[in-house]
């Protein structure tokens, strides 16, 4: 019978080191990982999935073979793209709002579930995790399942919150790879907890700025709000730059670490744009910026990829 890792989920194998499983002959028989999660728990070093699944492939196997869904996305990456995504998925479902202590306090948990039902129309229930939430709300979800598939953009957070429900299943033991790289998880990863079996799925890969410990949001979000009364451009910590060409209330949702600078003279070249009031431009993975008024926006060509606009999420009470 095949080994598979209990990280990645691929199968263990010792043949060829650029493929996905590889060990060591000598420690084949032993290993739980394979050498890249072994060396990203201990060493911090992450390589990337030599072939991401694609989202369809994903879906179309959950749909087959699943009997229910938690589908995770954290506060930053809900628009229109990973919202598509949920709704394909076809068996009885839950969403999960995950990292929930990076929310602005100004902004509620029940806002957020009326903008989701207003916008989005999820008519599933919805539930709110962070590392420091004693999960009783998502475990009373989950009671009475035999088998729970656990789905969410790569960087959602599932490995972690699969880590939590183990620990508080049946104690320490041992765990997923995490990190706030894409492709942790390559495979379906099966956890017998109890009389439940998990299922850590593959994240769905989409365009996004590749996090690192300055960009990822970890801590609650304080937002940074400029007046814009004439067109300016601003420098994201130095990873883009946008020009916001008339008057509005900007207000920049990123990490702590991501540093905003207004530049008053600066011109910038790229994709120009309209945006509504009251509108959310997203970089998908990194933050979003709130806009309160009709106006012109210019982005580098290189981040249209990353970019969505929905409906401003922190931009009233969705009735």
């Amino acid at each position: 019978m095949s080994k598979i890792c209990f990280g990645c989920g691929a199968k263990l194998q010792c043949k060829s080191e650029t493929e996905e499983g590889y060990v060591p002959e000598a420690k084949l028989e032993d290993s739980k990982y394979c050498k890249r999660c072994f060396r990203m728990m201990h060493y911090g070093e992450v390589n990337r999935a030599v072939e991401p699944k694609t989202v369809s492939s994903i879906v179309n196997s959950v749909n087959k073979h699943a009997k229910f869904v938690v589908f995770m996305v954290d506060f930053i990456n809900i628009f229109d793209d990973v919202m598509d995504i949920f709704k394909r998925i076809k068996v009885p479902k839950i969403l999960v709002i995950s990292k929930s202590d990076i929310i602005p306090k100004n902004v509620s948990f029940s806002q957020i579930k009326n903008y989701l039902k207003v916008i989005y129309k999820v008519d599933s229930d919805i539930v709110f995790t962070s590392k420091k939430s004693n999960l009783n709300t998502l475990k009373k979800s989950l009671y009475g399942k035999d088998e729970v598939y656990f789905l969410g953009l790569t960087n959602a957070g599932k490995s972690t919150l699969l880590n939590s429900l183990i620990e508080k299943g049946r104690g320490k033991t041992t765990e997923l790879t995490t990190s706030y790289k894409e492709n942790t998880t390559q495979d379906f990863v099966r956890l017998k907890v109890g009389n439940m079996t998990l299922v850590d799925s593959p994240g769905f890969v989409i365009d996004n700025f590749e996090l690192d410990k300055y960009t990822n949001v970890s801590e609650e979000i304080k937002p940074v709000t400029y007046q814009n009364k004439m067109a300016c451009t601003y420098d994201v910590g130095k990873l883009f730059e946008i020009r916001i060409k008339n008057a509005t209330n900007a207000v920049f949702y990123f990490s702590k670490n991501v540093e905003i600078r207004r530049l008053y003279s600066k011109e910038t070249t790229g994709v120009s744009f309209k945006v509504k009031g009251n509108s959310d431009i997203v970089i998908c993975g990194l933050g979003f910026i709130k806009l309160t008024e009709d106006t012109e926006v210019t982005l580098p060509q290189d981040v249209m990829k990353y970019m969505n606009v929905r409906p401003s999420i922190t931009g009233g009470i969705y009735e």
